[in-house]
């Protein structure tokens, strides 16, 4: 967490939420492969190639989901204050049934899943410092993920989502 703290371009972005100017509750950052661009919520995210240090990494999650990524999406969570609303990695630049590789270092905190078709169904899963989570093709399909408030978490948490873009 350190090297990530100290060696990634961190930035709180703002995005227009029903017309007005809303900031991102979390710092994010985009690693890729040089001339990779991700364009989510009205912003676009540049890649300039990898660091050396986060190559083993960036192999390690495509070892265990079982294929290449070209990019990933980091978030830097405060606290449990910060957060990440209901959504689906569903993109169209991801592909019709992206996989997603997430490894979650710092504070444990629950991750939530809600089947799209019925929001009553839903499932949490604890993730826990070093923790791999590997969301399958089908997942952002079918179901919609977040990271909700826990008020009462005061440590700091970071994930890296590895993807592969198109």
């Amino acid at each position: 967490m350190s090297q990530l703290k100290s060696d990634v371009s961190w930035e709180r972005e703002s995005l227009t939420m029903f017309g007005r100017e809303v900031l991102v509750p979390r710092k994010v950052a985009f690693i890729a492969d040089h001339g990779i661009c991700y364009r989510y919520s009205g912003k676009d995210h540049n890649g300039f190639g990898w660091p050396d240090w986060l190559l083993p990494i960036k192999q390690e999650a495509e070892q265990l989901a079982g294929q290449s990524f070209n990019a990933v999406l980091l978030n830097w969570y405060q606290d449990g204050e910060e957060y990440m609303g209901w959504h689906a990695d569903d993109e169209k630049i991801l592909g019709p049934a992206p996989v997603v590789a997430m490894l979650s270092l710092g504070a444990n905190r629950p991750f939530l899943f809600r089947l799209k078709g019925n929001h009553q169904i839903k499932h949490c899963i604890e993730l826990e410092n070093g923790s791999w989570l590997i969301m399958s093709a089908s997942t952002q399909v079918l179901w919609q993920h977040s990271l909700p408030v826990r008020k009462r978490i005061k440590e700091e948490r970071m994930s890296l989502t590895f993807r592969l873009l198109f």
